[in-house]
């Protein structure tokens, strides 16, 4: 990851120099040093490079976080200003925003000011009773394609995104009960960043004949992208918040959320809902990407692996106990749906691994030319 090399080169010119042709690890660090003496830190004399700067590089390096600038979280409830808590800077936006209940210490405190150039969340003590809930929907493009390979009926590719994601409100959840009681506005800047991404989609016309409708593909691909998740994390044995998931047309024309019932909504690149029948562009594309700026080396191992995610994924949706979908499978589901007839979003997911599925996607175009025949 050249982002955390980059501050470790930094932190070993301060050590002692490197001289030159001399290896760091399994690669060659000159680029880096060339980079730092243009900025004044290091300087090359003969053929060692040596810190020149006055500032102790370790001082700037976190080893929880990637991105610069944490915030801080700054009580205010007894009349006088008191650092309590620091947040990193990816996490700030889905906990910070104002009207936030942060919990510290198990202490419940409501963010009453964001101050997010100055990096600073200004709260105070409370008693409430439910919990705060970030609202946020992420957009991906694709940057470049590192790889490509077949995958069932569909594909599967890995390279370089550029991700969006934005934070539109919050909702106020009850404790225990876990009812919806409110919901709140939220305004802050876009998270950008660019990392790598492993993603899996099918084309248009195989979804057409698969699928009764393109909200069906929809729900699909969501569940799907829910198993596909667990299993990835699982596999290269990261943090769910590490790993990020979305669902998004192949051409980033839209992207995918859940709504209230957790059917799939489209969304354009400004957030607005869009008609899902009245898309043109219809290739719903499942994406597993590093939560972090420029990757950390997770994505690699998965697209090594893809056909393998594809069939663990399958065979937990598979052998899951419940009937329509669950937060152990395809994510959580209304009773109404569990006791509704056709299609579940349990069915649905299975549908959309089978067609990514090497093994089985034979067997789901079989099934879908028998039905149509049947009608």
């Amino acid at each position: 990851q050249p982002l955390i090399l980059f501050d470790h080169i930094r932190c070993a010119a301060f050590e002692l120099p490197f001289l030159s042709g001399e290896p760091f690890g399994p690669i060659d660090p000159l680029v880096f040093l060339q980079a730092l003496a243009e900025t004044g830190v290091v300087h090359q004399e003969g053929d060692r490079w040596e810190w020149i700067a006055d500032s102790y590089p370790a001082n700037a390096v976190s080893l929880r976080a990637v991105a610069d600038g944490n915030f801080v979280v700054v009580d205010r409830s007894d009349g006088r200003q008191q650092i309590i808590a620091e947040v990193d800077y990816s996490a700030a936006a889905l906990t910070l925003y104002e009207g936030a209940i942060h919990m510290v210490q198990s202490t419940p405190y409501q963010v009453e000011r964001l101050d997010w150039d100055g990096r600073k969340a200004y709260v105070t003590r409370t008693h409430v009773d439910y919990y705060t809930d970030s609202i946020d929907f992420t957009k991906l493009k694709v940057l470049d394609r590192f790889d490509g390979n077949a995958a069932g009926r569909g594909d599967s590719h890995h390279g370089e995104v550029h991700v969006v994601r934005r934070v539109a409100g919050y909702k106020k959840i009850r404790y225990y009960t876990h009812e919806n009681i409110g919901y709140g506005p939220v305004n802050l800047p876009d998270q950008e960043l660019h990392t790598t991404a492993v993603w899996w989609q099918l084309p248009q016309a195989t979804l057409l004949r698969s699928f009764a409708q393109k909200q069906d593909a929809l729900d699909g691909f969501l569940g799907a992208a829910y198993a596909l998740h667990i299993v990835a994390t699982v596999a290269v044995m990261a943090d769910a918040r590490d790993l990020q998931k979305a669902v998004g047309n192949g051409d980033g024309a839209w992207f995918a959320v859940a709504d209230q019932a957790g059917r799939g909504q489209l969304r354009g690149n400004e957030g607005g809902e869009n008609a899902l029948e009245l898309m043109q562009s219809f290739v719903p594309t499942v994406y597993l990407y590093d939560n972090f700026p420029g990757g950390v080396g997770l994505s690699e191992p998965l697209w090594l692996r893809q056909g393998e995610l594809v069939q663990r994924a399958l065979e937990l949706v598979e052998r899951c106990d419940c009937n329509a979908g669950c937060p152990a499978c395809v994510g959580p589901v209304l009773a109404a749906q569990e006791e509704g007839q056709g299609e579940t979003p349990r069915s649905l997911a299975l549908k959309v691994l089978s067609l990514l599925s090497d093994a089985r996607c034979d067997q789901v175009q079989a099934v879908t030319a028998d039905e149509a025949d049947e009608a």
